[in-house]
């Protein structure tokens, strides 16, 4: 199994925010966070609290059903890779109230490099250039929980079409 880390807040995000209160549940993302971790993904509760604030916080999701693989530092694996504990917590999925796509029920104002394969003739002129629909959107693969992922080219040298020609072009993508 493939699993993922997740690094969630807790004000905002678990419950409402409503500091230094505990707010009402949002029970949309403690029943995802519940689904994952019982699919294997690793859960890493990330917040500012501290000391009695954060016991409160802890003791708030234990009654809610949510358990946390750390709480406020990386997983012992990702420690050991590193060799300590780095400040940054490492995941390879971020959920935050402060992240404008979190808080949006919808990505309407995104926009993303169409794959130029289900427009049809929507698009004004010959070639379709953005949508804001992810399902079509270029260089991006379906996942699982109908998420959509970023495909990132195997062997990549971190260049990513950089504007000086300087990229490596790497072409092949990554199997999901």
């Amino acid at each position: 199994m493939n699993s993922k880390i997740i690094a969630v807040d807790f004000d905002g995000t678990l419950c409402e925010n409503n500091w230094p209160e505990i707010g009402e549940p949002k029970k949309g993302v403690i029943e995802y966070l519940k689904e994952r971790r019982k699919n294997g993904d690793k859960l890493i509760l990330w917040t500012c609290r501290v000391g009695e604030m954060l016991e409160k916080a802890e003791a708030w999701c234990s009654e809610h059903g949510l358990e946390f693989d750390a709480v406020n530092e990386n997983l012992p694996e990702i420690i050991e890779s590193f060799g300590s504990d780095t400040r940054k917590i490492f995941a390879n999925e971020y959920l935050d109230d402060r992240n404008p796509l979190y808080v949006s029920d919808t990505v309407d104002d995104v926009l993303y490099i169409c794959d130029g394969k289900k427009c049809g003739d929507a698009c004004p002129g010959k070639e379709c250039k953005h949508t804001s629909d992810i399902t079509h959107a270029k260089n991006f693969v379906k996942g699982d929980y109908d998420s959509y992922w970023e495909a990132v080219p195997k062997n990549c040298h971190g260049c990513f079409g950089a504007s000086d020609d300087s990229c490596q072009c790497c072409e092949e993508e990554r199997p999901v």
